[in-house]
């Protein structure tokens, strides 16, 4: 008989059983990673995790493609020197919510040139990017009101979604979009289309030209999530809507600080009253103490060398685009990507593991993407390029998979 395999998917709340009755299935799922002999989630790390870690469990550092330190802000010496000179000044945290005493100066500085760099009036931070999303869609929508989302935005989004009305518009389906921006004309007191930037599983980009133009037709609001645009896209970093000419035309643009900032954190950057009014009702601001002295002071000093030293950005790029050519040269489907995210597309999910094993045992350390997170023949290896990666180590991944695929099919 075939053997059934679990996916986080069967022990969610839907399962019909109490907390600790799924609590005790979920051990299935657990052996069966074991099974699969594969380290794929709750990795120790024993150094900072950019182009290479050193794991748990393994002699030598393994090459990794799973941070989305896109710039290696993380490990420059001048955003690590302008922590401590922070948390030397100001101590190692705020200790209160910016909105009751815990706003520094260093606070409204980042605010101000986080919102100038991506086009907009005025911005708020909150302590996470998952906090930024969820915090203002539940401070701006609500029974009334109605958002328009891509099935493929951020988890945090939706978060913030479950005090209001929802309609999937479809990936970049602006056929569809248009269609379900007549259907709800005028049924709604704030309408809120929302889309990524840049998709984080598909590496693909939004058409945010075009969404803004409808956007604009209907009356309806943008909410744009540049998570991994910012730092990435556009001449000068400045985002997805700076790739395409559209800064300025957005209503709303959130982002996060752990990715090209190489730190931890989120904002929305928007109009000067709205984001007044999120200062006030955004509640993961508002009742979250503010973040930390070091993490904002090195967010700074990292936006100031991204601002300075485009060679970095160029570098990620030539990176980019090397291990596209050679993907594509070796045959491996990458889907639709056109950023540094790559999708290898395995299209089952225990293959998925069993390469991402066969991957680290040759010193790679890639992530398994499976059901739930996609659907099952979507299941694919999620590679993220940075500008601290080597040529040879983006070759020695092109190769091993190669030499994998004598024994797997891959492509």
């Amino acid at each position: 008989m075939e053997k059934t395999y679990h996916s986080l998917k069967d022990f969610e709340l839907s399962y019909g059983k109490n907390a600790i009755e799924r609590a005790n299935d979920f051990q299935q799922y657990i052996e069966q990673l074991n099974d699969f002999g594969c380290k794929s989630y709750w990795i120790t790390s024993h150094t900072g995790i950019g182009s290479t870690m050193a794991i748990e469990g393994f002699n030598e550092p393994v090459i990794a493609f799973i941070s989305n330190d896109y710039l290696g802000m993380s490990q420059r010496e001048e955003t690590k020197q302008a922590g401590i000179d922070a948390i030397k000044k100001y101590g190692t945290g705020a200790c209160a919510a910016q909105v009751i005493g815990g706003y520094l100066d260093i606070h409204q500085q980042l605010e101000k040139e986080i919102a100038s760099f991506v086009g907009q009036e005025e911005a708020i931070l909150f302590s996470s990017g998952f906090g930024a999303n969820a915090g203002i869609l539940r401070a701006l929508l609500g029974q009334n009101d109605i958002a328009l989302i891509d099935p493929y935005i951020h988890t945090s989004a939706m978060a913030g979604l479950k005090g209001t009305n929802i309609k999937r518009i479809g990936h970049n389906d602006l056929e569809y979009l248009e269609k379900v921006l007549k259907e709800v004309k005028g049924q709604y007191q704030t309408k809120l289309v929302i889309i990524d930037g840049v998709y984080s599983q598909d590496g693909d980009l939004s058409l945010l030209p075009e969404i803004i133009t409808l956007c604009k037709t209907y009356e309806t609001m943008l909410m744009l999530d540049d998570a991994h645009g910012i730092g990435v896209m556009g001449a000068n970093g400045r985002g997805t809507a700076e790739y395409y000419n559209c800064l300025g035309q957005i209503d709303i643009i959130t982002g996060t600080f752990s990715k090209s900032f190489g730190c931890v954190g989120g904002f929305a950057a928007a109009s000067k009253k709205i984001i007044q009014y999120l200062k006030f009702y955004a509640d993961s601001n508002v009742f979250s103490a503010a973040p930390t002295p070091q993490v904002t002071a090195s967010i700074l000093k990292a936006l100031e060398i991204i601002k300075k030293e485009p060679q970095i950005r160029t570098k990620l790029w030539e990176n980019t685009n090397y291990l596209r050519k050679r993907l594509k040269e070796e045959g491996f489907d990458i889907g639709k990507s056109v950023s540094p995210i790559f999708p290898i597309m395995i299209r089952d999910n225990k293959k998925v593991y069993e390469i991402a094993k066969m991957l680290q045992e040759k010193g790679i350390f890639t992530i398994g993407i499976v059901y739930p997170a996609v659907r099952t023949k979507e299941a694919r290896l999620r590679v993220s390029v940075l500008a601290t990666h080597k040529l040879e180590q983006l070759e020695s991944l092109v190769n091993t998979l190669n030499d994998i695929n004598k024994n797997i099919k891959i492509k």
